[in-house]
């Protein structure tokens, strides 16, 4: 099978580690490096550098200092967090530092796929319903839900949702990256938001590039 997605597997329960493995047999997913999140497991994920770092923000240790690590360590990686917290306030760490895709335990095998080849892609991918819930609280009452982009705006947002990275944004607009990276500023800044991820989610739940 060609197009493989390179997978690093973190977690702390064997049981649940057979699961994800189980959900990716004869598929285009292969696990090429998987344990307990140990600093032996760490090394391993480093070494093999996945395509998708896969892990519980409530690893054993600091969950949110190891995402950090990978994402510092492995930046062509994405860092998805498959977790059983719905926590906001760990939502918002994660995607604070950066992290690629939220999702909860208990997800179905097809959609744990859909949502890593989404992700694979460049897009962000937070569980539905707890993205609805991290919206609202954005945009919830007394916030001044309305945004005056400019038509620009628009466009480096647009182009944002679906998954460009400043370069291929530059690219498709005709622009330098430093032109793109003022814009997206301007567009968070007006957006009240702090990174791509939310930026994305707001953006979607605004009907921009969706």
């Amino acid at each position: 099978m060609t197009d493989r997605i390179r997978v690093g597997l973190l977690d702390n329960h064997p049981l649940f580690r057979t699961g994800i493995k189980d959900a990716f047999a004869g598929t285009k997913f292969t696990i090429v490096a998987e344990g307990e999140p140990t600093d032996e497991t760490r090394q391993l994920v480093l070494k093999r550098k996945p395509d998708i770092v896969l892990m519980d923000i409530h690893a054993e240790g600091d969950g949110i200092k190891l995402a950090e690590q990978f994402l510092k360590s492995l930046p062509t990686a994405k860092v998805v967090i498959l977790t059983a917290s719905s926590n906001e306030d760990d939502i918002a760490e994660t995607l604070r530092i950066g992290v690629h895709g939220y999702i909860l335990k208990g997800v179905r095998a097809v959609e744990l796929r859909s949502a890593l080849e989404t992700i694979h892609t460049g897009q962000p991918y937070i569980t539905p319903a707890l993205a609805t819930r991290l919206v609202l609280r954005q945009n919830g009452p007394g916030k001044d839900r309305r945004v005056a982009f400019t038509p620009r705006d628009k466009q480096v947002l647009g182009h944002l949702v679906e998954g460009l990275t400043n370069e291929e944004i530059a690219l498709r607009l005709g622009l330098n990256t430093r032109t793109i990276k003022h814009y997206l500023t301007g567009v968070f800044r007006k957006m009240r938001v702090r990174n791509r991820v939310e930026a994305v989610l707001r953006a979607k739940a605004m009907g921009i590039g969706s």
